[in-house]
């Protein structure tokens, strides 16, 4: 396949500017109409340590952080070392040299290019200005455009005066200045938009806040924790504009406990935490299926176990988003593939929390929460929104009368006439506690019972490729982009070769899977996590055998390493 994108990562130290650096390059190349994909990882530590941020940029659609960069910025000599390996014949390599912290040993074909950072940021009296003069640099050898990087700086550092933004454009026109007197060898530049610019550009935590809004959220409880609290600072800075709620609470329990009042109460509801915080929810997640209550649970996966990777990508909390609770406990969980999926499936969340009276679990990940990605502007009224049913106020109320659809109609509190009692304990139609066997074995089956039409409430799972396949490759949560992409580059070299994307988890839309393996001579299921949590699953409800390709380091997939697995399986 011909290459129609570049990839930048900028690389140094936590604190030196690594990610605003990054952040102005993907602003700058999406104000001009190209898509944009981002990948970011910094330490967990407070005193700092590496930090890494990659821009891929193209005219064309983008679904993950590609394979590797084209071009690597290294701000000092740990960036150097921890990439070095990856620097290969024609690859670009801007560093800081002279006076910088190391000499680089650049291997053989690689385009090497001394831009003096520190020593000019020194010179110009404002050390903190390195990171400007890289960008400037980067700005005139690969062309990033100029003048919205320009308008970019000027709006960032307004408000400290215009002697800030003198100084930081003056440092970025002596980064560009620097670099124009270079002799360019490489072949790396920004391509042309295909189209005009009608995108926006989010993180994914910006994503969910922005579609929970859209979904009507009243009131939203969290306690902080990576990568998750972006979302509450999202929803902190616009859910009051509508009149919403926002609360920090003091833990992850309460801060379920919160939101569960607030849908008590007739309130939209949400919280959105890290699996540490998911599994301090378990309990409360068996009151919202035990008193039928709506609530939307946002989990943004990280490297566990424990404290484990607090700042690195994971797709490992499936067990626990399905199973996490003591007792049969029912629940609805989705993930999601990329941004747009993080506002979509966001609103389809609270919808099927409203409609089914249930938790509902929608799985993000560490990799998404912090990645920006280009897409279409989003129009509210695009999204349908999902009411819960209500009492009509005739006859005797019973919040849990067992009707046709198992779905009881809700009273919030005032309702003349919906007084009634909603615990955890175990209860009969009217919510009165009872605990004989007749009676939990009925209610259990209509909370049960009521979940089995989510399956056919949802949209069917994509289904990548047509007719017969030699091999099907199943993925969930934003390794579906990397597949996407191997599935094209393994189609383009002749491989026959399909894709299966489910964003329902669970319930399990098994015979979906069945459907699509019965078209596949094998299957292989990519996921980031040690055990290979869906494929247990998929092993578990369904007859499919899946070959489990797991990675657990902190980092996606790239679409080289889906490719190098589906061809040693296609052998």
């Amino acid at each position: 396949m011909s290459k129609h994108d570049l990839i930048i990562r900028v690389a140094g130290e936590g604190g030196e500017g690594i990610i605003s650096t990054g952040d102005l390059i993907t602003q700058a190349c999406a104000r001009a109409g190209l898509e944009v994909y981002t990948f970011k990882t910094f330490p967990a530590e407070i005193k700092g340590g590496y930090a890494m941020y990659q821009t891929r940029v193209s005219p064309e659609p983008l679904y993950n952080q590609g394979d590797t960069f084209d071009v690597l910025c290294a701000f000092n000599g740990q960036a150097y070392d921890l990439n070095r390996s990856l620097l290969h014949p024609g690859t670009a390599f801007v560093y800081d040299g002279p006076g910088g912290d190391f000499e680089p040993d650049v291997p053989p074909g690689v385009h090497a290019y001394a831009i003096p950072m520190t020593q000019t940021a020194k010179e110009m009296g404002n050390i903190k200005a390195k990171n400007m003069v890289a960008l400037g640099a980067l700005s005139q050898l690969f062309d990033i455009p100029e003048q919205a990087l320009r308008e970019i700086l000027s709006a960032k550092f307004g408000k400290k005066g215009s002697t800030v933004v003198e100084g930081n454009l003056n440092a970025f026109t002596r980064g560009r200045e620097l670099a124009a007197a270079l002799t360019k060898s490489d072949p790396w530049k920004m391509e042309k938009p295909l189209h005009d610019n009608n995108s926006v550009v989010l993180s994914g935590n910006d994503a969910v806040g922005l579609g929970a809004i859209i979904a009507g959220l009243d009131f939203f409880a969290a306690y902080p924790i990576t990568p998750a609290t972006e979302i509450a600072r999202y929803v902190a800075r616009h859910l009051p504009k509508r009149g919403g709620t926002l609360i920090q609470a003091e833990d992850e329990i309460a801060s379920l406990g919160q939101v569960l009042g607030a849908s008590f109460a007739g309130k939209k509801a949400m919280t959105a935490t890290s699996g540490p915080g998911l599994a301090l929810m378990g309990e409360m997640l068996g009151m919202s299926f035990m008193s039928e209550t709506p609530c939307v649970v946002v989990d943004v996966q990280r490297g566990g176990p424990s404290t484990g990777l607090p700042t690195k990508h994971e797709q490992s909390d499936l067990f626990m988003a399905i199973h996490g609770s003591h007792g049969d406990c029912g629940r609805i969980v989705l993930s999601v593939e990329g941004v747009g999926d993080c506002i979509g499936l966001t609103v389809e969340a609270f919808n099927l929390a409203e409609k089914y009276q249930c938790p509902v679990l929608l799985l993000s990940d560490g990799s998404l929460a912090f990645s920006t990605q280009t897409i279409p502007y989003p129009e509210p009224a695009d999204y349908p929104i999902v009411a819960r049913k209500t009492w009509d106020g005739k006859g005797e109320y019973q919040r849990y009368v067992i009707t046709e659809d198992n779905i009881s109609p809700m009273a919030a509190p005032g309702t003349p006439g919906g007084m009634h009692i909603a615990t955890g304990l175990e209860h009969d139609q009217a919510g009165e506690p009872n605990y004989t066997s007749a009676n939990h074995e009925a209610m259990q089956a209509k909370r049960f019972d009521k979940l089995k039409a989510v399956v056919d409430d949802f949209a069917p799972a994509e289904v990548d490729g047509e007719g017969e396949a030699d091999l099907g490759i199943i993925a969930w949560g934003s390794t579906i982009g990397v597949v996407r992409e191997a599935v094209a580059r393994l189609r383009a070299e002749g491989h026959s070769v399909k894709g299966f994307y489910p964003k329902l988890l669970w319930p399990m839309p098994v015979e979906q899977y069945e459907a699509f393996a019965a078209t596949c001579a094998k299957i292989m299921l990519p996921e980031v996590n040690f055990l290979g949590q869906l494929a247990h699953f998929v092993r578990a409800e369904t007859t499919l055998r899946p070959v489990s390709y797991t990675i657990c380091g902190g980092l996606p997939f790239t679409p080289a390493m889906i490719v190098g697995k589906a061809k040693e399986m296609l052998k």
